[in-house]
């Protein structure tokens, strides 16, 4: 149903209580709802309206309004008032079940570098109950490890998976965890016989940098769990309750840690022992602990139902407004998954209402109030509650060529925007895609890595060559606080854009680990999430515009600049290359004379030869 101009509210960068959304912010109506909704809304009137002697249309007037206008005769009967509400409050029930489905309970979007964004990350993990499977590429903030260390200690089952190479970096702490928490890291690359990889083969990587906790709630994006990445790296975190999404990501993390279970496990056998002994336990409280859920949310509805009958029972004296009807939702703190419960609830105290009003003059008013009441009870939980379901849904992972095809099939569905914010494009099938977006006139924003762009295959200045709007990232401005109070600029420190989303149309955000080149789609372990869901789109299309205008000031690449940034690269990349063929006919040129050397020593010429 359309939002309400007054129900728009500021959104919380906090994860709110439980079952409570982050916020109770409007999103906007579908296109394909929009006509669907009007179409019940007209026939949600014309139910309540039409008598059966007296058939008339409604119009295009509010429900509430047009029967307040109808005579005190016309619906004096207070049985055929309920018997209206009824029908009326049943019809508004199947436009929600067939329109609209509920939100995510817990939603939030992640920016670093920011102060509250590694605490909300740090709640996020004492939130669980019962499990945390992290799957990340690097981990070495001590404030992340303490807090799994925490949970392990309160019987929570932590589970780790991460990357070979990144395990024996310094300051990692992969072996620190091993110590209460289950970890793997990834299988090494398959050796030949001589102990070295097949020329031309590339090292794999376990690149994830997601989290699910307790099978519910899902974390992923491009934030690996450093001080890097904490303190000065553009980073990003999706948090989402999503369904759909947190059972693909948590079957992907089965698959990794039973694969690299076999191979690679780095944790003592008193971990795992521990482990099995809390996941035992997580069994034995699992029955009590539903009952009690049960038994507590019977009591909940009970509360609420109370609540919405006295809030109800003042409807005649004045309609239920919107204001008074979100109050009530926000004290009553109920799950998105209630929204269907609490409208059938709301009609069938309607109609008990009327019911007990007997037959008196103004029947017809007061049933009127009370529709008008039950419409904008509708319309709040539409708009706090619900949302159209999504229509671009979607999780990939890497290695495999079928997602990466399908990731540029969403790219290349850009007609009108296509806002791309990666740590570094290489590939030349994805820089295709893009370029061809441009060319179709489709407004095309790139923001990169300033150290990324300059690496060997990266296509970031082509695609500025040829008319993209590009901008690489600078570093990272320190400022600490004068004596006077006033904050003063201390220095600046080198930092990665490495952020690894993209903007569809400004309605499709697809978010991950994934960077835009050939390794991560053929090699990597990788992921993409692709989602419609308008809060997400909403807070990273602020997040792409705030990067936008920090680096366009200064780091704008401009189409001279690429051609001659691209001049320089394939310049050193020549110069490289003439190097090390230099060096190897000197290594051969070596290799002969010492070979002539001992032909000789051993009393054989070369000549003779």
């Amino acid at each position: 149903a359309a939002p309400s101009a007054s129900s728009s509210a500021a959104p919380s960068e906090r994860l709110s209580g439980d079952g409570a959304d982050e916020a109770f912010a409007t999103p906007p109506t579908s296109p394909e709802m929009a006509p669907a909704a009007a179409e019940a809304r007209r026939g949600w009137a014309a139910i309540v309206m039409k008598g059966p002697s007296e058939p008339r249309s409604p119009g295009p007037r509010s429900p509430g309004g047009a029967i307040a206008e109808e005579s005190p005769a016309a619906a004096a009967d207070p049985k055929e008032c309920a018997a209206r509400l009824e029908a009326a409050g049943r019809l508004l029930e199947a436009v929600q079940r067939l329109c609209l489905v509920p939100r995510p309970t817990f939603r939030d979007a992640l920016f670093f570098p920011h102060a509250s964004a590694l605490e909300r990350l740090l709640a996020l993990l004492r939130r669980a109950k019962f499990t945390i499977d992290v799957c990340v590429y690097c981990v070495t903030e001590e404030r992340l490890v303490a807090a799994l260390r925490e949970k392990a200690a309160a019987g929570v089952a932590v589970r780790i998976v991460s990357d070979e190479d990144q395990a024996f970096n310094k300051g990692a702490a992969i072996f620190k965890t091993a110590a209460f928490a289950y970890t793997v890291v990834d299988e090494p690359l398959h050796e030949g016989a001589n102990g070295r990889k097949a020329e031309g083969e590339r090292e794999k990587r376990m690149h994830h940098k997601f989290c699910v906790v307790d099978h519910r709630i899902l974390a992923t994006g491009s934030f690996n769990w450093t001080g890097a990445a904490s303190s000065r790296n553009c980073e990003n975190i999706l948090v989402s309750s999503e369904p759909k999404l947190v059972s693909a990501y948590s079957a992907e993390f089965e698959r990794l840690h039973a694969a690299f279970s076999r191979s690679n496990p780095v944790s003592t056998a008193a971990a795992a022992t521990k482990l099995q002994a809390a996941l035992r336990g997580r069994a034995a409280r699992l029955p009590p602990a539903m009952g009690r859920a049960q038994s507590s949310q019977g009591a909940a509805e009970e509360k609420v139902a109370a609540a919405l009958s006295q809030l109800l029972a003042q409807a005649p004296s004045g309609r239920l407004s919107l204001g008074a009807c979100r109050a009530l939702l926000q004290r009553l703190n109920l799950r998105p998954v209630q929204a269907r419960w609490l409208l059938h609830t709301a009609t069938e105290e309607c109609c008990e209402l009327m019911r007990r009003r007997g037959r008196r003059r103004g029947a017809a008013a007061e049933m009127a109030a009370l529709l008008s009441s039950l419409g904008s009870l509708a319309a709040t939980l539409e708009s706090d509650l619900l949302m159209p379901p999504s229509a671009a849904a979607a999780t990939l992972f890497f290695p495999s060529v079928a997602a990466r095809e399908e990731l540029c099939g969403v790219l290349a569905t850009a007609r009108h925007t296509l806002d791309v914010c990666v740590f570094t494009l290489s590939d030349r099938r994805i820089a295709d895609t893009v370029l061809d977006a441009h060319k179709r006139g489709a407004a095309v924003r790139l923001i990169t890595d300033d150290v990324t762009a300059m690496n060997d295959g990266s296509l970031v200045f082509e695609l500025a060559e040829a008319g993209v709007a590009t901008v690489v990232d600078s570093d990272f401005e320190e400022w600490r606080t004068a004596e006077d109070g006033s904050m003063r600029r201390s220095g600046s420190t080198p930092r990665h854009m490495h952020h690894k989303f993209c903007l569809v149309d400004g309605q499709i955000l697809l978010t991950g680990s994934y960077n835009f080149s050939w390794s991560a789609g053929n090699v990597n372990c990788e992921n993409m999430l692709i989602t419609d869901d308008p809060y997400h789109v909403r807070r990273y299309g602020e997040a792409f515009e705030g990067l936008w205008r920090e680096f366009r000031r200064a780091m704008y690449v401009s189409r001279q600049e690429a051609a001659v940034r691209i001049q320089r690269i394939e310049r050193g990349r020549r110069e490289r290359t003439a190097g090390a063929r230099g060096m190897r006919q000197v290594v051969n040129a070596a290799s002969v004379k010492a070979n002539a050397g001992r032909r000789i020593a051993g009393g054989r010429s070369p000549r003779a030869r």
